[in-house]
């Protein structure tokens, strides 16, 4: 399955759990103040979350950029 930022289009509205990883992330993800590519809204609770995704947190040439909010964020993630 090819991931990248247009992949996230399809969990508009979901829940998802991104699943930290240090080595072959399905995506590398970077937070950022503003401008990302997404608005996400950080939760605590994996309830009802559909996807797992693992991710790499990078400082530099991110798949995708993610802004975090407190709402009307794009979808919810879960940071396992």
């Amino acid at each position: 399955m090819s991931y990248d930022k247009n992949f996230l289009n399809k969990f508009k509205g979901q829940k998802i759990v991104f699943r930290k990883v240090t080595s072959f992330p399905d995506l590398k993800i970077q937070f950022v103040d503003s401008f990302g590519d997404y608005k996400v809204k950080i939760t605590d609770s994996k309830a009802f979350a559909g996807e797992i995704i693992k991710v790499q947190e990078v400082t530099s040439f991110p798949d995708v950029k993610l802004q975090k909010v407190s709402a009307f964020g794009d979808f919810e993630i879960y940071m396992e």
